[in-house]
């Protein structure tokens, strides 16, 4: 091998090391943006000290930082153990962590509209809703729903006996599967 090949294999070699580096310093540099709190309760988990955990451990941690279990996220965490190994290191950790909270967020968003179509039928801006008048709303529009599934879903709400009301933050809750 001549000189200037010699040359053009270390050339190619410092490239490829730099993109190692930089690609590197990416990952750190996300776990570093990353909320401290999360890696502090993922370091509990870290039983060995090499920033990975059990899989075993992966439901404890979820319930660990306070992420409601409903079935779409248990369908985000079951495709995630699907792909992994014995262990998860903390950048794929965190990759699902963004993608429950990603998750959480349009929850709440769709929890915020479902809450401002029931605003409309309370009048009074009590935060109720009179069960015979919103009884005849939703059964005769839009998605229709029989009358037993109806009195099915109001039985579960809090209801206002003597005036025949509900809370329908209550009920928001209910229907997306919303801890109270």
């Amino acid at each position: 091998m001549n000189y200037q090949n010699r040359n053009d294999n270390l050339e190619e070699g410092e490239e490829e090391g730099e993109e190692e580096m930089n690609t590197l310093e990416q990952e750190q540099g996300q776990q570093n943006n990353f909320d401290p709190y999360v890696h502090e309760i993922w370091q509990l988990f870290d039983k060995d000290n090499d920033d990975t955990i059990y899989l075993k451990d992966l439901l404890d941690l979820i319930k660990a930082l306070g992420i409601g279990l409903n079935e779409d996220t248990k369908l985000i965490i079951n495709d995630f153990i699907e792909k992994s190994n014995e262990k998860i290191p903390f950048q794929d950790f965190v990759d699902l962590y963004q993608a429950l909270n990603e998750h959480k967020k349009s929850k709440e968003e769709e929890e915020q509209e479902l809450l401002k179509a029931f605003e409309f039928f309370d009048g009074e801006g009590s935060g109720f809703i009179d069960t015979n008048y919103f009884k005849k709303a939703i059964t005769c529009f839009g998605d229709k729903i029989s009358e037993e599934d109806f009195n099915n879903l109001i039985q579960q709400v809090i209801v206002d006996k003597t005036n025949k009301k509900f809370d329908y933050k209550d009920l928001t809750r209910i229907i997306l599967g919303l801890k109270k």
